[in-house]
């Protein structure tokens, strides 16, 4: 246990980054209490692709996407969409979006983006340590196929930001792909190896792993909604009202996803946050089945399959429509005859269909730090597509706050007030 002062924290929100964070604090000592409405790592963490991928630093908006937006949102097949009666809403954060998609701007959201994917595979290996739970990784790399070398050539603006950050990367001609996947199309002919990254083939396994062992040290968890804050003669929260009690606070972390924006509201701070909607299918395994041994993305129909443990995962597609819009598989579905095509032998029985809100923000960095509002909240929230891969170092960077140490990455491109 390190010599730092203890803590009573209370954590809104047991996704992956709630977890991960709660467990963190709670090896330093600190008394953490979680409070979620949801089942702990039941939400967004549950239906991702599993990929722990330490050279995540391409962010969603690159130069020139604007030029392709309107195509995309004309073609049924795309893997954007809005829905048209959300867009007043999404507009601010549209705007911001596009802006971000600059050539100085994307190469400085980059450079900070690697300052935190850097660390991340060594920030999980200590908290899967914590909690017992390191076989769960499998440091099987992370994988993109492209049909031939121009498709391949596509990516030229991707490999130079992953060059400058150091990423460590390997081009695979055809007969290198076949011997990393041979149950892949051979259709698909070129490869962008990173092998610097894990898998997991349950991420809810893990967020379970990490939930037993911050209960087995004592934590608290209540499955309970928040409603309001109230606050003390000195401004600042005091206690977190729930649809069951009133439970105060010393220190508050923030860390509830899609939710944090109207949390962050109510205390003052004002960030741009909307829901980029990710959607999952999982296929039932077969005898005949085809072999996948890690998560794979396939260009051209732009979507990722995954090897999970009860069956191949297709998660596809990105939809801004916020919250409380109901799922459409549609699009998805659609993709299903490409899937099996990329993956001969994929089964066509789809044992689940699901829909999780990825927390984005418009510059595809997460909003980790203190608040700008009140000295007692810490925020950690808005991974967008890297909930999972970001959710261990983010945890190590609020326990620095909580400490009151210095820490290793510069939280100011993370701040809360940067919008």
């Amino acid at each position: 246990m390190l010599d730092v002062p203890v803590r009573k924290v209370t954590i809104i929100g047991a996704g992956i980054v709630g977890l991960a964070t709660a467990l963190t604090l709670q090896s330093e000592g600190h008394s953490v209490t979680l409070i979620d409405p949801r089942p702990p790592g039941s939400g967004t963490s549950f239906g991702n692709a599993g990929a722990i991928v330490s050279g995540g630093v391409v962010p969603t908006a690159v130069p020139g996407l604007w030029k392709r937006v309107p195509k995309m949102l004309l073609d049924p097949m795309s893997p954007l969409k809005i829905r048209w009666p959300y867009l007043p809403r999404l507009a601010p954060w549209l705007l911001r979006f596009l802006d971000a998609s600059r050539e100085a701007k994307a190469l400085k959201i980059s450079r900070d983006l690697s300052t935190l994917t850097e660390h991340c595979l060594d920030a999980h290996h200590r908290l899967a340590d914590l909690a017992g739970a390191r076989s769960i990784l499998k440091p099987v790399g992370w994988l993109k196929v492209y049909r031939d070398e121009d498709a391949y050539a596509g990516t030229a603006y991707d490999r130079g930001l992953m060059d400058l950050a150091g990423v460590n990367y390997q081009h695979l001609n055809s007969d290198e792909l076949r011997q990393l996947e041979p149950g892949i199309s051979r259709d698909y002919t070129v490869g962008l190896f990173q092998p610097d990254a894990s898998f997991v083939s349950t991420p809810y396994a893990l967020s379970q792993a990490l939930f037993a062992a911050f209960t087995e040290r004592g934590g608290v968890h209540h499955q309970e909604e928040v409603r309001r804050f109230e606050f003390g003669d000195n401004g600042e929260p005091r206690a977190v009202v729930t649809t069951h009690a009133i439970h105060p606070v010393e220190t508050l972390v923030i860390a509830a996803g899609a939710w944090s924006k109207q949390l962050a509201r109510q205390l003052g701070s004002k960030v741009s946050l909307d829901t980029e909607r990710g959607y999952h299918l999982s296929f039932a395994r077969t005898e005949a089945g085809p072999v996948l041994n890690r998560p794979t993305l396939f260009g051209g129909p732009q979507f990722v399959l995954s090897p999970m443990a009860d069956g191949i995962r297709l998660n596809a597609g990105v939809e801004l429509a916020g919250i409380d819009a109901e799922p459409d598989f549609t699009r998805i579905k659609a993709l299903v005859p490409l899937a099996q095509q990329c993956l001969p032998g994929l089964s066509g029985e789809i044992t689940r269909e699901w829909m999780g809100y990825r927390p984005s923000t418009p510059d595809s960095k997460p909003v980790i730090g203190r608040s700008p509002v009140h000295g007692n909240v810490l925020y950690a929230f808005g991974h967008g597509h890297m909930g999972l891969g970001l959710s261990a170092i983010t945890a190590r960077l609020i326990a620095d706050l909580v400490a009151g140490r210095e820490s290793q990455i510069s939280l100011a491109p993370f701040a809360a007030d940067r919008f």
